[in-house]
């Protein structure tokens, strides 16, 4: 899936709940596969400790500048955080 293609899907979901618990699925998948837990991740990106547990239980929404920060600690590209997986398959 090429990002244009991304990004119409992300304008066209029907529910931003959708888009929060992708987050929280791709946080967690990509935080486990570097190995760090919710307050080292947090730590390492500058961002709170509760915001990365508000985002994983999908309580909040986040900014930009989160988002940013995460990715780049991550080594993901932002939109990767918030690509459904099923439907790339």
């Amino acid at each position: 899936m090429n990002t244009s293609t991304f990004m119409i899907e992300v304008v066209m979901t029907d529910s931003f709940e959708e888009l929060k618990s992708t987050l929280s699925v791709n946080l967690k998948l990509y935080r486990a596969r570097v190995g760090l837990s919710q307050e080292r991740l947090a730590l390492e990106s500058g961002v709170d400790r509760t915001v990365v547990s508000r985002l994983e239980r999908c309580l909040i929404n986040p900014t930009l500048q989160i988002l940013l920060k995460l990715a780049v600690r991550l080594e993901v590209p932002v939109h990767e955080l918030l690509m459904d997986r099923d439907k790339q398959k």
